[in-house]
């Protein structure tokens, strides 16, 4: 790598950014979004939890299914992309 060239982690970073602003208009704030998600899970499987899931539980377990793919067969370089963006929608819906 050239001294002037960014590293694959910036690239992955720069990456993640466009699509989490991507994100906002296709599917709205994470915290909205995610709730909605886990309303769906809670009424499924409510009966099977201790507790309801919330949206910064769903913005973990999306990051566990991107680690799980990047393990398998399934392993892409759009892998630490979601990571990133599942990150920054954590940090979202924990503010």
């Amino acid at each position: 790598m050239k001294p002037d060239e960014p590293s694959q982690a910036v690239m992955t970073l720069e990456t993640a950014l466009a699509a989490v602003r991507q994100r906002h208009g296709n599917y709205g704030p994470p915290a909205e979004h995610f709730a909605r998600t886990v309303g769906l899970i809670n009424a499924l499987l409510g009966d099977k939890l201790r507790e309801p899931l919330t949206p910064a539980d769903w913005a973990q377990i999306m990051i566990l299914d991107k680690i799980s793919r990047h393990q398998g067969p399934g392993r892409h370089v759009d892998n630490p992309v979601d990571i990133c963006g599942y990150a920054a929608c954590l940090a979202e819906v924990d503010a």
